[in-house]
């Protein structure tokens, strides 16, 4: 079902900003029309440029203060997308661009974003690990038996003497 409305999306959305684009074009002028469109896509092109350092330099300034850099990384992952998004040729895209670039909008996007994303995917299951994480000490078809820790030291085998050969003892 999701790949079927995907899929219609990926048909409907190109004709729908050709149809806005005509219909622009028919009411400011087919210059005007090109002009706005290359405006847009510059303006996205200076937007990622400026906006993806801007990100790096926040999420490391988040985690030298020991903060995860969520919030940062999600803000950016919007802009870059909206910068994207600018890079299109259509006025619709240019809409949904200029939408994402108001960052309270942004915010509570991301904020959805985040809870859908930690709902769909937990971080961690019941037992306070990740999914899917075993530990190490165990094998994969380990049971809850009990972990018995200790040290333990390798010994690699003497192969002379086990394919027959006999040496003396180095000195």
């Amino acid at each position: 079902m999701i790949r079927l409305v995907v899929g219609l999306l990926l048909i409907a959305l190109p004709v729908a900003e050709l149809a806005v684009l005509i219909k622009t074009g028919q009411i400011i002028g087919v210059w005007a029309t090109v002009a706005l469109v290359i405006g847009m896509a510059a303006a996205g092109m200076l937007l990622l440029s400026r906006q993806s350092f801007n990100v790096f330099r926040q999420s490391l300034e988040a985690m030298g203060e020991g903060r995860p850099p969520v919030a940062h990384v999600m803000d950016g992952l919007f802009l870059v997308l909206a910068g994207f998004l600018l890079l299109l040729p259509g006025l619709i895209s240019d809409v949904a661009a200029l939408i994402l670039l108001i960052p309270p909008v942004r915010r509570v996007i991301a904020e959805w974003t985040l809870r859908r994303i930690i709902a769909t995917h937990p971080l961690e299951d019941e037992a306070g690990g990740r999914p899917g994480d075993q530990d190490p000490r165990r094998g994969p078809d380990a049971g809850g038996g009990p972990i018995i820790e200790g040290e333990y030291h390798r010994v690699e085998p003497d192969t002379r003497r086990l394919n027959g050969h006999r040496e003396p003892p180095r000195s």
